[in-house]
């Protein structure tokens, strides 16, 4: 057993403040005009953008789908074989939790991908409403209404 009395005491941890000009995430080695700027561009994305992501997601979702039909049949194919009921309802309980978290996954790629499918269509309509408007009034051209 460790005897208290031996060990050494904790260095007691100071609080002096920081010089001026220094933020706790700036280290005294740069200066804050030399921290990296982290404004968030406000240009909404492009359709090649969307579309690309709702690739990504379909992709994902497609293949945790599939690891979802493999995870159920192979839970399918060896049951939880004990005569103790608790363990028995705790393996279902178990399963059914895994099977779910593989199709809330399946479920959240899918959406994430018809969503942002539908934002690259709705992105390439208003530009091209905008590029249809921008020419219009360059040739002086008003629709009749």
């Amino acid at each position: 057993m460790l005897d208290d009395a031996n060990l050494p005491p904790l260095p007691s941890p100071s609080l002096t403040p920081l010089p001026s000009g220094l933020s706790p995430l700036t280290s005294p080695l740069t200066s804050p005009s030399d921290a990296p700027d982290l404004t968030v561009s406000k240009q909404p994305p492009t359709v090649l953008q969307c579309l690309n992501g709702s690739i990504v997601a379909a992709v994902l979702a497609w293949g945790v789908f599939g690891l979802t039909q493999k995870v159920a049949a192979n839970f399918a194919a060896h049951p939880f074989a004990s005569v103790n009921y608790v363990a028995v309802n705790i393996s279902v309980a178990v399963r059914t939790l895994v099977v779910g978290m593989f199709a809330l996954a399946t479920g959240v790629f899918a959406l994430a991908a018809l969503g942002l499918f539908g934002l690259g269509i709705q992105t390439l309509i208003q530009t091209l409403m905008q590029k249809r408007m921008g020419t219009q009034e360059r040739t002086g051209d008003r629709p009749a209404g």
